[in-house]
């Protein structure tokens, strides 16, 4: 295969795989190295976190700055992923000038230069990149993070109603924190740290969708095996662009333990608090959920500090009359004699596969 040879002169070197999108792979381009190949120097990033009509956006600049083809690297890719979002995962990156590129993503646009490129020079695009952002107000109010080429971008997914009786899910102490946390939700440029902590199958999941359904917030969704990135430098400008939002943070024991056993994420954990309450807290007005399921003894002091926490609760088991009474509701058996978390009691019939005989061998169960 030969050598590439690009509008300015330069040889790219040969591969077999040629994805200027990637950043990791070792038979990937990335789109840092090629600039930093093209024009010799490192470069500078500004970044608009912000939905746009990539497609259109695209087609604006190649006419508007004359691009030719081997200016223009593109992907057209349209996916429908688990949870019935149509995502659209068509990129662009285009060489507007000399020592000056453009990355396009739906969620995010990066501008990419060097010190040639003037401040009115940059402006320009991103004038017209304005041009073709589309109205959030019209989108989902549920986002989950995910990672993009080595940086954080969201992808927005339609939500349906979802509303349970907390009355009959929930012991009855529940009713005043739900009524604190629904309450600072639903208060502009408030911000706070919420726990909810306690057994598997104690509506922990449930009530965030029960949230997520009926207030009128932006939710942001991190998934576990993005939880590190809360560390990464790119985490803190990332989600000032999205003030006034709900963060979740489902399972997260790894990020809430105590520094004082040296195994929490320290950079991760102080990023996290100076959200709830630190210098950020005001500018930002951000909402923390944070789930998990062990002990609260494991968990670091500086999170439990009175001012921090907006609210604190640990889910138990239902008490024997309302694990009776939901039981009933949902056509079950209601002869319940002991406090059962809410998935034991929707799972009744089931059969459990915990009553093994100890003189059987294999996996012969005992009934």
């Amino acid at each position: 295969m030969k050598p590439l040879t690009n509008n300015f002169g330069v040889k790219l070197n040969s591969r077999k795989n040629y994805d200027l999108f990637g950043s990791e792979d070792c038979d990937r381009l990335h789109y840092g190295k090629l600039f930093i190949h093209l024009f010799g120097e490192y470069f500078s990033r500004y970044s608009v976190c912000h939905r746009v009509k990539v497609q259109e956006l695209t087609e604006d600049l190649i006419k508007h700055y004359s691009l030719e083809s081997c200016k223009i690297i593109k992907t057209d890719k349209a996916e429908t992923d688990i949870f019935k979002a149509d995502e659209d995962k068509s990129r662009a990156l285009l060489i507007v000038k000399y020592g000056f590129m453009v990355l396009i993503t739906q969620t995010r646009t990066d501008l990419i230069y060097g010190t040639c490129i003037s401040e009115a020079e940059r402006n320009e695009v991103l004038q017209r990149i304005s041009e073709f952002k589309i109205d959030t107000k019209k989108t989902s109010r549920f986002h989950m993070i995910q990672n993009s080429m080595g940086f954080l971008e969201m992808t927005d997914f339609e939500i349906k109603p979802y509303k349970i009786d907390l009355e009959t899910h929930y012991n009855d102490d529940f009713r005043d924190i739900h009524k604190l946390i629904s309450g600072s939700l639903m208060t502009e440029n408030k911000n706070g740290l919420v726990l909810l902590h306690g057994l598997y199958g104690t509506g922990k999941t449930y009530y965030l969708r029960h949230l997520i359904s009926s207030v009128e917030r932006k939710f942001i969704y991190f998934p576990l095996n993005l939880i590190e990135a809360i560390s990464s430098p790119d985490f803190l400008p990332f989600i000032s662009s999205h003030p006034n939002s709900v963060l979740i943070l489902e399972d997260c024991e790894s990020l809430l333990v105590s520094r004082d056993n040296g195994i929490s994420n320290v950079s991760a954990l102080s990023n996290l608090l100076n959200l709830s309450d630190g210098l950020l807290s005001d500018a930002l007005s951000i909402n923390v959920i944070c789930t998990f399921n062990s002990c609260l003894k494991k968990i670091d002091d500086a999170i439990l500090r009175k001012g921090r926490l907006l609210a604190r609760y640990e889910l138990k088991e239902l008490e024997i009359d309302k694990a009776n009474s939901l039981a009933r509701q949902i056509g079950k058996n209601d002869s319940i004699r002991k406090p059962m978390t809410v998935s034991e009691i929707y799972n009744l019939d089931e059969k459990g596969f915990d009553n093994l005989n100890s003189r059987s061998v294999g996996f012969r169960a005992r009934y």
